[in-house]
């Protein structure tokens, strides 16, 4: 059994792509046996319950923030040394993977970091790049989520870097389509049987729900009746309400707000078609690592529209479970949303083709083995 030390900025009860992502792979090497987990990360709103429930040892940082300072240095090292840790993983490269060679220094045999989108705009910036070439260095393993994050920044971990593929899976029980609940949220939201477009992501600029309520008029201009769900809470909700108020759409669009992870898989389901036009902001700094949304929509049975930000497109077969656009077009997102929308054989053909490459590339069984092989001390090469 190899012992594992995970330690992450990024990790429930806080919720986002990075916590769901390392949160699934943790459960599932827990519950293999082959592997036991201890997670260091910092502490968060109900986080004691959370812990408590886990199955799996939790240490909490007592701030918010974990950074490659002396403290969470020290506090590492204890942890390498008192459960006898074989391997330790960073949950997120940059930054707290610069504190790779000190883990190694305290004991641990094998160093894995994993990387999601906000590298490629370290790797844009000299003094972050170097950070990288550090951390490719001083590591055993890097992981990617995407093709594009890979081709992005590679440069940047240096010649000796050892990168592998590791993308995302999809628990497709869980996100299944379901008519019940389709029913239930409908009803709650007063969407009865108006065609829905739902986008669940965080409200920051890059995700591009902005783009979708400059884009309802001529959508409800082919598609009558049509209303627009925006699932999920962040800093630019303000600025959103604002931009329906003054769009003329206020009555047409739905914010629900932050939602229960337990009712995350029905907010899928009451849509007829996912939207999220992300695009790629700040010169490159800021792109979308690969948009684990979509494919929780596609093994929804949903139609996907995404934006053609970063690692984005590999999440969608344009043409087959979705479309992908240029998030910084109004047009393109108008027409891939309605042509959808206004045709819901072709949605329910899309919607299908989603759930079978969902179940057939994308399942957490595949891509948790060879997270395995990754971690382990002995027998890692393949």
């Amino acid at each position: 059994m190899t012992r594992v030390l995970l330690v992450t900025n990024d990790f429930p009860p806080r919720r986002g792509g990075i916590q769901s992502y390392l949160e699934q792979f943790v459960r599932r090497l827990a519950d293999s046996g082959e592997h036991q987990l201890t997670v260091y990360a910092p502490t968060w709103k109900d986080a004691q319950a959370y812990d408590q429930a886990a199955g799996y040892r939790i240490v909490r940082h007592p701030g918010t923030l974990m950074l490659p300072e002396p403290g969470v240095d020290r506090r590492m090292r204890e942890l390498i040394g008192k459960h006898d840790i074989d391997t330790v993983w960073f949950g997120a490269a940059a930054p707290l993977a610069l504190l790779a060679g000190r883990a190694r220094g305290a004991g641990a045999r094998r160093v894995v970091a994993s990387t999601h989108g906000h590298e490629v705009g370290w790797s844009m910036l000299p003094i972050a790049r170097s950070a990288l070439r550090r951390i490719g260095d001083t590591t055993d393993v890097v992981t990617f989520v995407s093709h594009y994050t890979r081709g992005r920044f590679a440069s940047a971990f240096g010649p000796d870097a050892a990168l592998e593929h590791l993308p995302p899976g999809v628990d497709a029980d869980r996100f299944r389509p379901d008519p019940a609940a389709r029913a239930e949220l409908r009803a709650r939201y007063g969407l009865g049987e108006r065609p829905t477009v739902v986008c669940v992501s965080r409200l920051v600029p890059r995700k591009g729900q902005d783009m979708l309520i400059k884009a309802l008029p001529g959508i409800r201009r082919r598609v009558p009746d049509a209303v627009l769900a925006i699932v999920g809470n962040g800093p630019y909700a303000d600025d959103l309400h604002k931009l329906a108020a003054q769009v003329g759409v206020t009555d047409d669009v739905v914010f629900t707000g932050a939602v229960p992870s337990a009712e995350l898989p029905a907010h899928y389901a009451m849509a007829d078609v996912f939207a999220m036009p992300c695009r790629t902001r700040g010169s490159g700094l800021d792109v979308e690592g690969l948009g684990i949304v979509f494919l929780e929509a596609s093994a929804a049975g949903v139609p996907v529209v995404a934006g053609d930000s970063g690692g984005a497109p590999e999440a969608v077969k344009d043409g087959e479970t979705g479309r992908v656009v240029n998030g910084r077009s109004v047009e393109e997102i108008t027409e891939a949303v309605s042509d959808i929308l206004g045709d819901p054989a072709l949605g329910a053909r899309m919607g299908e083709a989603g759930r079978r490459w969902v179940e057939a590339d994308w399942n957490w069984a595949a891509h948790t083995a060879r997270l395995s092989e990754l971690l382990r001390v002995a027998d890692h090469a393949v």
